[in-house]
């Protein structure tokens, strides 16, 4: 019965995910299609040596104003802050997309990502993404009923090993309490989380449940 009840859930989070994705797509507009192509122009850098080398430059020069909360190496330097380092560039870039245009909000993000041209948020996202995440002190030992759930729903977006794709962020190494945060607003319907597909997917979670997941997620590689 457990396993039907597993299985059952995992179904229902597909579902509302790709329901999530459909209605946006429905919803597409000009700024999608601009998106849509500077991520193509960022697949072209990341492919090409000297262009890459010189995003890398030119994003770790556009980069100071974030080194002050998220590190110079992208390894946050506060637990309530996420890593940048060895996230997925296409998530990074999307994200400041959208700060700049008031899709999510932040009193620091929704004044830095507008004052940044398109080419220097795409570099900076290349010199985030080449960085890697470094082991933190997380304060909590990884539990083992965080796993069971990580492995019966979060799996699907984030994968097996927690480091997302272009679509879905890496999480694996973040904060424990940037984790724990984010979740319970996911669970406690924050406004600024309501467009968010995990605020399904997470329904039927207890805050309990969250805190393993943020505990088993956090301490992985």
């Amino acid at each position: 019965m457990k396993f039907w009840r597993q299985c059952f859930w995992v179904l229902l989070s597909f579902a509302f995910v790709c329901f999530v994705q459909a209605e946006s797509s429905d919803g597409a507009t000009a700024g999608d299609s601009s998106v849509n192509a500077m991520l193509l122009k960022m697949q072209g850098i990341e492919q090409s040596p000297l262009e890459k080398q010189a995003a890398l430059e030119q994003g770790k020069d556009r980069a100071l104003l974030c080194f002050r909360c998220h590190g110079e190496d992208g390894n946050s330097l506060r637990d309530y802050i996420p890593n940048l380092a060895s996230q997925n560039a296409a998530y990074l870039f999307t994200q400041f997309e959208k700060f700049a245009n008031g899709q999510r909000e932040n009193y620091v993000m929704s004044k830095i990502a507008p004052s940044l041209t398109t080419d220097e948020r795409i570099a900076i996202a290349v010199y985030f993404a080449d960085k890697p995440v470094l082991s933190r002190a997380q304060g909590v030992m990884p539990d083992a009923k965080g796993k069971k759930v990580y492995d019966s729903l979060c799996y699907a977006c984030h994968g097996t090993a927690g480091h997302g794709d272009q679509q879905y962020p890496r999480i694996a190494g973040q904060p424990y309490v940037f984790l724990e945060k984010t979740l319970l607003s996911f669970k406690n319907n924050d406004p600024q989380r309501r467009n968010s597909p995990m605020t399904g997917v997470i329904q039927n979670l207890t805050e309990e449940d969250l805190r393993a997941v943020a505990s088993w997620v956090s301490n992985l590689p």
